[in-house]
């Protein structure tokens, strides 16, 4: 136990150190593995996962729409949609900025490669423009485009890996983490903007210059895009029983792969220009998706994998499942930190769920779920308050300024929207 400790202990410094998180993941769980004298588990579960169709197909195809949705111009229309309310009212900017970067953010899982590269060109210059000094500007888009929009999105990782390792229904999982999430988002968003009175100290040695926008209508067709598969599936829910027909061939629903390739297709149909290059958009995104989310899943099974070898995992699934408050607590704050320390919220989250889900789960589907929405929301916010994360790092080279000059100002509302989310959870029946 202790050289298993040990082990645990150089992972999280190597990671804090700024190693590549896969590469920590993988060498920690083959360690373990030789700890128990079984090497060859993590090559099996390696293999296992690299073809598993149940992750690959929804991450994968949701990561390919997106890049249909960017690559058309679709994604920037959604923002100019919702950015018209609010442009011309200062006081509106400022929380009206957060949510329309969470909106972003469902329809676009990816939160720098797609919601905050779509969002913080068209919303910065206003919000500057408004008077915001660039900080507090900078910290609104981190936190809309990364403080847990993706959870409504059925093919997130976060929610498939809970979806896999509990055996629920996709449409349920959603459901049951609406409220939470909402609770601490929106909670963060109101301190956030309470604390934002108070005008940063900090000096920028030189502001960015963005490019004025053209004041022409957006196309309302290509805004309506971005969140088609979101609708497909809501509106396919067993519950609803809208398509009988297609509910004797998907009982549970539309599946996730299907939504995301149907509106691919639609997209293609509409925007029927240059299919060529919206297709090879499709299978980059695919590519992306793989490189940059099913690897770290990958890893994250091998680390799952070593220690379980070592009789670790049996430890942490017996604390959290033997009690409440406590597990919990574990199941929202140990993500948190890892979120903190890596700059991924897939990668705690998703190693949280396959760590302690599938036996929780037999106990208690839905105490299983909600555990694991905890998990997710904590690791998410982690990453949001994460001087390391890629969204971060994103916008403070997108306003000349730095990444924790970002964080000092989400991290502060986060941690109070995350304690007000526990303590819903905690007394929710």
């Amino acid at each position: 136990i202790l050289i298993s400790a040990l082990v645990i202990g150089l992972a999280v410094y190597f990671v804090i150190k700024g190693a590549d998180v896969r590469l920590v993941l993988f060498l920690a769980g083959l360690s373990l593995s030789f700890i128990a004298l079984k090497p060859w588990i993590i090559f099996d579960t390696f293999q296992k996962v690299i073809g598993d169709g149940k992750i690959i197909g929804p991450i994968c195809t949701a990561m390919g729409f997106a890049f249909v949705v960017r690559e058309t111009g679709c994604d920037k229309e959604m923002v100019r949609l919702l950015v018209q309310p609010i442009k011309k009212i200062k006081w509106l900017l400022l929380p009206g900025g957060c949510i329309i970067g969470f909106l972003t953010n469902m329809a676009i899982t990816s939160q720098t490669a797609s919601a905050a590269a779509a969002v913080g060109p068209v919303l910065m210059p206003l919000m500057i423009a408004a008077g915001f000094h660039p900080i507090i500007a900078g910290a609104a888009l981190v936190l809309g485009c990364s403080a847990g929009g993706n959870l409504f999105n059925p093919g997130e990782p976060d929610i498939v890996a809970i979806q896999i390792n509990t055996n629920g229904i996709i449409g349920d999982i959603l459901q049951r983490t609406v409220a939470p999430e909402l609770i601490g988002f929106l909670v963060a968003v109101t301190f956030f903007v309470f604390f934002s009175r108070k005008e940063p100290e900090e000096k920028i040695e030189s502001e960015a210059v963005f490019e004025v926008q053209e004041e022409t209508r957006p196309n309302i067709i290509k805004a309506l895009l971005p969140p088609l598969p979101i609708i497909l599936l809501f509106m396919t829910q067993p519950k609803f029983n809208l398509f009988p027909p297609l509910l004797k061939l998907y009982p549970a629903g539309l599946p996730v792969p299907h939504a995301m390739l149907i509106s691919t297709i639609i997209v293609f149909l509409i925007m029927n220009k240059e299919l060529s290059k919206q297709t090879k958009a499709f299978f980059e995104g695919l590519g992306f998706a793989f490189t940059n989310v099913i690897s770290l899943i990958i890893t994250a099974s091998c680390f799952i994998t070593g220690l379980e070898a070592v009789g670790l995992l049996k430890s942490l699934v017996s604390s959290i499942s033997s009690s409440g408050i406590t597990g919990k607590l574990i199941s929202t704050v140990f993500p948190l930190m890892l979120g903190i320390l890596s700059g991924s919220g897939t990668a705690p989250s998703v190693g949280f769920s396959q760590a302690v889900l599938p036996e929780i789960s037999k106990l208690s589907q839905t105490g299983a779920i909600d555990l694991g929405i905890m998990g997710a929301i904590g690791a998410t916010f982690g990453r949001t308050m994460s001087p390391v994360a890629a969204v971060v790092i994103f916008t403070s080279v997108l306003l000349n300024i730095k990444p924790l000059q970002i964080v000092k100002r989400t991290a502060p509302p986060l941690l109070i929207g995350l304690a007000a989310m526990f303590v819903y959870m905690l007394f929710k029946s």
